[in-house]
């Protein structure tokens, strides 16, 4: 269902649009509404870092009780001599 919308733009940007959309074969309106959408779902993609830790797969040969920070200076020594 589509509903209406008033919106308060400068005369210059209105002319400008107006002449975009035509030479588009489009309206206005349809221009609004796909950039809004657009804007609605780069906000639906971004998505906070640690949720994206969480939903990864544990990586193979790694226990869930396993101290990674002891491992890694472990391997970082074994590599580095450290």
């Amino acid at each position: 269902m589509k509903t209406r919308l008033n919106i308060t733009i400068e005369e210059t940007v209105l002319a400008y649009i107006k002449s975009y959309a035509a030479a588009r074969q489009t309206s206005v309106s349809q221009i609004v509404e796909d950039h809004l959408k657009s804007i609605v779902q780069v906000a639906e993609q971004k998505r906070n870092i640690l949720e994206v830790i969480d939903e990864m797969d544990a990586p193979t040969g790694v226990s869930a009780d396993q101290d990674l920070v002891k491992a890694y200076y472990e391997a970082r020594g074994e590599k580095y001599g450290n």
